[in-house]
């Protein structure tokens, strides 16, 4: 740590700063991770699929039953009360997917509704009649009123439109869905109708029939859409309970699952497929890369804050040694488009009120008020550690407080008795990024041996 008790102050004002000024580095890392992130997840996920690839192809090898006994009787168990819930689900699908009725709207029904009485016999007339109404002969008269869109629909989902029943009286409705040709399936049925009558005469014996309903009707008809209700809802309570156990299963449960419910096509073309070496580069994956990489950079930058042997900035330089700063002197050589190519378009905003020479007199002034307030008048100026870079600053600074009354001594290099001994107090020099905590230490050592007073610092950036 930098600090004498272990304790590092980061300023996070200061931290996003310093990030700013560095937004080539940042973005060269946002970069390079956004290519790292999606070619190390598409091995992840390639080396997944390989190993799912050869699961399935080991378990296609088997039978059924071989997949099976490679779980326990638990396993089993949930796996099979699954495949009974798929292919019930299926059913339902195909249901949902091809029925006429499932397709119309349960609120409003259009019917072609028919009701007559037969004397002599009644119960069993009604009952011929109502069984004979339901047959091929009939379903084919439908059809061929339904709109272009049913003309291929299996004979069953036909035979769901039309509802009899032959007790007490017979009483038919045919449920039309939007585009039938009504007028002209009206005329089959009867004509339908009077064919049947024909047969059960020759079957029965001579009777007639007496109409009480010969209407189109339109009606919200309770028991067709409870019967729509109920088929729903059956068919979520399944996918509930379907889900439910799928979500608990462990991977080699999905697995034979999967095995078990898919068709023989589905399988050869999964298992029959080869390993994959693709890499994706989707937009998702790129940003999740680009913005890791910021985030790992700012994140090692602030590691290297804490650990660092290296004054960063003047607050921590402050907080560390817990001595007084006389200000900063900032180092700008940039213009125009040099700045941006450099990097420091930040920096100059960031540090605009401590550049030129104005910044430069403001330290000194401050070191001057500072000695004649406390009496002193031999001032030593301790260069800490490598200040080569900031050596121009350095002498001006110097230069400015020779302009005054006091006598100044510059002590860049190891301190000595002979030089340190005669001063009355001494101003420690700091390079941003140059001088080590090391180095400031041991010059806070040094004069506190000769009990020479470090009145405080500058700091150059």
């Amino acid at each position: 740590m930098n600090t004498s008790d272990n304790i590092v102050n980061i300023n996070l004002k200061e931290y996003f700063w310093s990030l700013l000024e560095q937004w080539k580095c940042v973005i060269a890392a946002g970069l390079v991770f956004a290519v790292l992130v999606p070619v190390a997840l598409s091995l992840k996920d390639s080396r997944a699929r390989n190993n799912e690839l050869a699961t399935f192809k080991e378990l296609a090898s088997m039978s059924r039953e071989e997949m099976l006994d490679t779980l326990n009787k638990d396993e089993r168990e949930m796996v099979l009360s699954n495949v009974y819930r798929d292919q019930l689900l299926k059913n339902q699908s195909s249901y949902n997917d091809n029925s006429i009725f499932a397709g119309m709207d349960s609120d409003k029904f259009v019917v072609l509704h028919y009701s007559f009485v037969a004397d002599g016999d009644s119960a069993q007339i009604c009952s011929a009649y109502a069984a004979a109404l339901r047959d091929s002969d009939t379903i084919a008269i439908v059809r061929k009123n339904l709109s272009d869109t049913y003309k291929d629909a299996d004979e069953g989902y036909i035979r769901e439109l039309i509802m009899v029943s032959g007790e007490g009286c017979v009483d038919l409705m045919i449920i039309m869905p939007e585009g039938t040709n009504e007028a002209v399936l009206a005329s089959g049925i009867e004509a339908r109708i009077e064919e049947i009558h024909t047969q059960i005469e020759e079957a029965l014996g001579k009777h007639t029939i007496t109409y009480i309903v010969s209407e189109k009707q339109e009606l919200a008809y309770d028991e067709l859409a409870a019967d729509l209700v109920t088929r729903t809802h059956e068919l979520s309570l399944i996918k509930d309970k379907y889900d439910a156990t799928y979500y608990s299963m462990n991977d080699a449960q999905r697995n034979v699952l999967w095995m078990l419910i898919s068709s023989p096509e589905e399988i050869n073309a999964y298992v029959s497929q080869s390993p994959s070496t693709n890499i994706e580069f989707s937009k998702g994956r790129i940003a999740i890369g680009f913005v890791v990489g910021i985030f790992l950079y700012a994140f090692i930058y602030l590691v290297y804050i804490v650990f660092s042997s290296v004054v960063q900035n003047p607050e921590l330089f402050v907080e560390t040694f817990k001595t007084r700063s006389f200000g900063k002197v900032s180092s700008y050589r940039y213009k125009g488009l040099s700045a941006l190519i450099h990097g420091k378009v930040f920096y100059k905003m960031h540090h605009k009120g401590s550049m030129d020479d104005a910044a430069i007199t403001n330290v000194a002034e401050s070191v001057i008020a500072s000695c004649e307030h406390n009496g002193l008048n031999k001032v030593g100026i301790i260069l800490a550690g490598n200040m080569k870079d900031y050596s121009a600053q350095c002498e001006k600074v110097i230069k400015k407080l020779n302009g005054s009354k006091m006598e100044v001594v510059k002590l860049d290099g190891e301190l000595n008795d002979d030089n340190i001994s005669k001063l009355d107090c001494a101003v420690i020099l700091v390079g941003s990024g140059k001088t080590k905590y090391g180095n400031v230490s041991e010059a806070l050592r040094i004069c506190d041996y000769y009990k020479k007073n470090v009145i405080g610092g500058i700091y150059f950036d």
